[in-house]
Order: C-alpha cells, then sequence, then structure tokens
C-alpha cells in the first residue's frame, strides 16, 4: 500500500493529535511499501524529521485550522507521487486532500481520524458567516469521506450525529508506548513536593474541562482523612492563573504544587504518583475524545480516577483499571479517592490490571493495525 498521511499537528510541536499523528505514522510504516507524510514546517522540525523512520514533507501553509491554503503543494504532490489511499488526522487537512486530488484528478480513497472537540468545535462562532462556511466545509468532508477512524465510540457518536453513515465508522483507539511508559522506581514527583503521605496527579493542558478544579474542591474531605495527601500538576495552559486562585482560595497551597510539563520526564512523574486524576467534562464545543494520559499511567501501572464523560469511558474500566465518578461531583470524587488511597492491595492491583490492558489491547501498534486494516478495505 502507498499511504499519504496529512497532519495539521504533527511533532515537534507537543500534544495528543501531534503524538497520535506521529505514532500512527511509525506504526504504519513497515506495513506500507510507501508512506509519506506532509506536514506543516515548525520549529526544530528538521532536526526531529532527521530521525524519524519515515518520509517527511513539510509545507510553509498547511498549519492553519483549515489547510486552504496547502491545496497547490498537495495538488503538485499528487500530480508527482500516485498514492492508493490517503489518512488525515483531522477532518480539515481532509478537505485540502480531497480538493487536491479533485484538481489534480487523481481519484484516491479519503480517511478521516476523529478526536472529538473538532467535530463540535465553534472556532468563528463570533462571525456568523465565517462559522457558517466552516461548518460547510467541515459537513463536506464529513458527507464525501470515505472512512473515518474515531478514537473513542464517543467519538464515533459525535460522527453519527453529523450524518456520517455507521458502515463508513471503525473506533481504533488511542495506544500508548509500553516501552516508554512502564513501571520503575522514581522519586521525581518526591523530591519536587517534599512531605511525606500520598501523590496525587494530573497531567493535562490547563483548560477548563479537564476538571481540575473538581479535584481542588474535593482534596479538602480527602485532607480531613489523609492529612498528608500531595497533589501535583502538571501542564500549562490558559486555566493555570484561575487554579492558582482556587488553589489558595481554599488553602491549599501547601498541598499543591503547578509542575512544568516535560515530554522526557513524564514516565517519572506517573511513576512517582500514588494515584493518577483527571475528572474531565464535557463543555459546550469542547469534549475529551479519549484520554490517552490515563493509559500512560495505567502502562506504568498506576490506578486512574477519570469521569463519565466523552471517550475516557473507553479508557478507563470501571473497577478493574481505576474508577470512574460523575464529572463536577467533588464530593464523589473525594470519596473515590480516599476509597483507593485507603486500600493499596485494591490499588496495586488495578494498575496491573492497567498495564495487562494496555499490552492487551492499548498499543500503538493495535491502533495501527486497526486504522490498516480499515485502509485496505478501499487501497489499491
Amino acid at each position: 500500500m502507498r499511504l499519504l498521511i496529512v497532519a495539521s499537528n504533527f511533532p515537534p510541536i507537543v500534544g495528543g493529535i501531534q503524538t497520535y499523528a506521529y505514532e500512527v505514522a511509525r506504526h504504519l510504516a513497515p506495513r506500507c511499501s510507501e508512506l509519506l507524510v506532509v506536514a506543516p514546517r515548525s520549529p526544530q522540525f528538521r532536526e526531529h524529521d532527521a530521525r524519524a523512520p519515515f518520509e517527511i514533507v513539510r509545507l510553509t501553509s498547511l498549519g492553519d485550522d483549515l489547510a486552504l491554503s496547502g491545496i497547490p503543494s498537495l495538488t503538485a504532490l499528487l500530480r508527482a507521487r500516485r498514492f492508493d489511499v490517503a489518512f488525515t488526522t483531522h477532518w480539515a487537512p481532509g478537505f485540502a486532500v480531497e480538493r487536491a486530488a479533485r484538481i489534480a484528478r487523481v481519484p484516491m480513497p479519503l480517511f478521516v481520524a476523529a478526536h472529538g472537540k473538532e467535530l463540535i468545535h465553534a472556532p468563528l462562532g463570533r462571525v456568523a458567516l465565517a462559522q457558517r462556511v466552516y461548518d460547510s466545509i467541515r459537513a463536506h468532508v464529513l458527507r464525501t469521506a470515505d472512512g473515518f477512524l474515531p478514537v473513542s465510540h464517543r467519538t464515533a457518536e459525535l460522527l453519527r450525529a453529523a450524518g456520517v453513515a455507521a458502515a463508513k465508522i471503525t473506533v481504533a483507539h488511542n495506544g500508548v508506548d509500553p516501552r516508554r511508559y512502564f513501571p520503575r522506581e522514581s522519586n521525581t514527583l518526591q523530591e519536587q513536593l517534599g512531605g511525606q503521605g500520598p501523590i496525587l496527579l494530573s497531567v493535562a493542558r490547563l483548560v477548563s474541562r479537564k476538571g481540575i478544579d473538581t479535584v481542588l474542591r474535593a482534596l479538602p474531605a480527602v485532607l480531613e482523612r489523609m492529612p498528608g495527601v500531595r497533589y501535583a500538576i502538571v501542564g500549562s495552559g490558559p486555566d493555570k492563573t484561575r487554579l492558582q486562585a482556587l488553589t489558595e482560595q481554599l488553602g491549599l497551597a501547601k498541598h499543591v504544587r503547578f509542575l512544568a510539563p516535560v515530554a522526557d520526564t513524564l514516565a517519572d512523574y506517573y511513576n512517582g504518583c500514588d494515584l493518577f486524576v483527571l475528572p474531565t467534562r464535557e463543555e459546550p464545543g469542547d469534549i475529551e475524545g479519549f484520554g490517552l494520559v490515563f493509559l500512560e499511567a495505567g502502562a506504568c501501572e498506576k490506578p486512574v480516577i477519570g469521569a463519565r464523560a466523552g471517550g475516557v469511558v473507553d479508557a478507563i474500566v470501571h473497577g478493574e483499571t481505576g474508577l470512574l465518578v460523575p464529572p463536577d461531583e467533588a464530593a464523589a470524587l473525594s470519596t473515590a479517592i480516599c476509597e483507593l488511597l485507603g486500600d493499596r492491595t485494591r490499588a496495586k492491583a488495578m494498575g496491573r490490571a492497567a498495564r495487562a490492558r494496555v499490552l492487551r489491547e492499548g498499543t500503538w501498534d493495535h491502533t495501527a493495525n486497526t486504522i490498516f486494516g480499515a485502509l485496505q478495505t478501499r487501497a489499491g
């Protein structure tokens, strides 16, 4: 199979969709006779691409949300090279590929990944006409693409609600690299937090829907029963100032630390905690499509707590690899935290079950197998 992958989000920029795009390409490459990734230019991309085990072409014009300006470059590429199928990691570059293939008069099946937020996002909502154009382009891709690969069953529901036929949908869960995320001794969090007692951890972009404020509101009740608990929040984002103010307001400054995200130390953070917690919620125009961090923590044999929202119900097996609680309910969350911190035997068993599930069905290799099988149905 000669496969073209077009990604508007790609490393070395750090993020969940960027990780998805790279890992899917890396694991699909050995299955293909030819694989080319087209991605936007970004700082230090040359150093990154020199180490990649597949071919990457960078465009200066592909980073915009709709990738409209990438159409001429993609048209030239499709006239110069032939591919059996195209796969885009977002609907927006899917539109660019569909237009380019039409202009170049190169029939080619198009498959599109779906993560969640991009299916309901309204970034131009303040300008009605612009938003209508945006919506019409998105609807065009949802109507014309040959197949969709949502990362969770909740995302699949969003596709069906948008009018995509069920026969076009194949759920391909996110994966994790168990060679990078695995259980080992780590004092990283202990050294940064100081003190003694159990450590809670959240790793996320600091935006409202991640529900970190719910953890903060749950923490006073947890501290009443377990005074030594400490909470590490790893991430950056626009909600940081509000969360820091809430921490002070609740009198939690001695128990909570905000830490900068450093990709190379994430596995150490996971291994240094006792319990991973991230009670995300759905908000208008925003949703947690899956929750890759739950797999990363689980691969390190850590029990996890999430909320019954978005695709998180696919990432956590309630009662087996962790617990699911209602979103925005601090009392339920504090009860769940105390339940697992107070029963180390059960917590450790959940952690072991989480890693076993990753090895059984949650690696990027499993993700690539599912995607490749779907692409084969229409390739060549």
